[in-house]
């Protein structure tokens, strides 16, 4: 039962993450970084931008199971579902017009609910989404702060991305500066809550 729980909040953290990610891409001011490194592989590569997330998330994947085995299991594979298919139904179905600062302000609110849905999916220990796997098997492994290390792969994927083409806008900028800091005080407060839930 504890199981089915512990998968069942980490999908609706996930969920939030597609919220966050299809509000942001609405905005026409982007999402995350990961967005600019996808947009950029396409460049070089022949390969749609969905098939460029899948090697992305391949590659996290791989490097994950080397570094810490223990951050990966079934929300691993369920998580990039449930966000796929709330970012697609926000895209589909929110139209945005209006002033830019108000579409900064959705991108702000759009980035929160990225690092706070990622923390919320990540404190219940059910297996993380490759990225967020790969932020804690590091800040693990080396011994550094989980928001530092998070930011600094947010600004490895953001400049990479830009360096192979990819789009600069506003968005990724934005989720540099707060998705680390947001995933690492989520997860922590979260997890603290939940323990007596999950176990």
């Amino acid at each position: 039962m504890k199981m089915i729980l512990k998968n069942l909040i980490s999908v609706l953290g996930s969920a939030l993450v597609g919220v966050g990610v299809g509000l942001c891409v609405v905005t026409g001011l982007g999402a995350d970084a990961l967005g600019v490194l996808w947009e950029g592989l396409t460049q070089h590569l022949p390969l749609t931008v969905g098939q460029a997330s899948l090697v992305v998330t391949g590659t996290c994947l791989v490097i994950v199971a080397l570094i810490d085995k223990k951050e990966l299991g079934l929300a691993t594979l369920l998580n990039p579902l449930a966000t796929s298919l709330l970012t697609d139904l926000i895209i589909k179905h929110v139209a945005l017009e209006g002033p830019t600062f108000l579409k900064l302000l959705i991108v702000i609110v759009g980035i929160s609910f990225i690092g706070i849905g990622s923390g919320i999916a990540a404190a219940t220990n059910a297996g993380k989404e490759s990225y967020i796997a790969l932020s804690f098997a590091l800040s693990k492994r080396l011994s550094k702060d989980l928001a530092k290390v998070r930011m600094s792969l947010d600004c490895i994927c953001f400049l990479t991305g830009m360096i192979l083409g990819g789009k600069f806008m506003i968005g990724p900028i934005v989720g540099v500066l707060l998705i680390g800091p947001l995933l690492k005080a989520t997860s922590q407060y979260c997890g603290k809550k939940m323990q007596p839930l999950l176990g």
